[in-house]
């Protein structure tokens, strides 16, 4: 692991006490294969107990810890003037992610999500300083946003990135534009799944500042059946691929391996037509499941 002068690179990430075994897997497999030097700042989701701090502390190098209720009073300042965030971040705890990890940051995000897990050696994952982008995320397998294609065409002023994932996010705070986020959140009829609204979030940040994506045969979410590619270096196990985590958490002697430098690339813009395909894809695979 490089020493920076700075010290480490803090990232962030959101646990609560469902997800401290998880943590403890895939945010230790973030410390331990990293070529540069990171440390974590934990946001608790108001769940985690007196025990899971202590093993967090004990497994993941003594990360900072932001409590609920410090969080709660901070955000009560930062949202005085957005009723619709404020409201978002009482009823979605994917708000803490969008809200309370870029407050916290300082000038510039540096986030995973604890269940992303780290096969082996990486460099240059938060690039951000090297590049003239304003944000950089993973990819997805599809366009999982809460807003619909005819959304798009209805209000062209909106740009989203394509397949964007916010697994991993990397966001300078300079493009943290809470009016746009207020507009959004404020719009029912642009929520129709509440799961990835703060996805969504991202995608409209990240389509006025420009954003790069990883490399997905890198960094990739598991196809259910399929093996991972040759060159993976992480997996994000999201909710529906979370089963095939446990077979990926075995010890390997990856460590005595070069690290791999992490590649991304601009991210190319997501269309209408591009969320159709979307949509007629998903439509279609629950007529074939049903």
């Amino acid at each position: 692991m490089a020493p920076s002068p700075q010290g480490p690179l803090r990232v962030a990430s959101i646990v609560g006490h469902r997800q401290v075994e998880m943590a403890v897997l895939c945010l230790g497999s973030l410390l331990r294969h990293s070529a540069e030097e990171l440390a974590l700042r934990l946001h608790d989701d108001g769940s985690l107990t007196a025990a899971d701090r202590e093993r967090l502390a004990a497994e993941l190098r003594g990360p900072e810890v932001v409590s609920r209720a410090e969080a709660d009073e901070q955000t009560a300042d930062f949202l005085a003037r957005h009723p619709a965030l404020r409201a978002f971040r009482r009823g979605n705890v994917m708000a803490l992610k969008l809200i309370d990890a870029m407050l916290f940051a300082g000038d510039e995000l540096a986030y995973c999500d604890s269940d992303v897990l780290f096969l082996r050696p990486f460099s240059g994952l938060y690039p951000l300083r090297e590049t003239a982008a304003g944000a950089m995320f993973m990819s997805d397998r599809q366009n999982a946003y809460s807003i619909r294609s005819w959304h798009l065409l209805r209000y062209p002023g909106l740009r989203l990135p394509w397949r964007l994932n916010a697994g991993i996010t990397a966001f300078r705070a300079a493009g943290f534009d809470l009016d746009l986020l207020e507009w959004y959140v404020s719009r029912p009829e642009l929520q129709f799944a509440p799961v990835w609204m703060e996805q969504t979030a991202w995608g409209l940040l990240a389509g006025r500042v420009g954003c790069r994506l990883l490399d997905p045969d890198q960094v990739a979410i598991p196809v259910p059946g399929e093996p991972a590619p040759a060159g993976i270096v992480a997996l994000h196990f999201v909710s529906p691929v979370r089963s095939l985590l446990a077979g990926y958490a075995v010890p390997s002697a990856s460590e005595a391996r070069q690290p791999v430098a992490l590649r991304s690339a601009p991210a190319r813009r997501c269309r209408a037509v591009d969320l159709a395909v979307t949509e007629a894809r998903r439509w279609l695979a629950r007529r074939v499941s049903g």
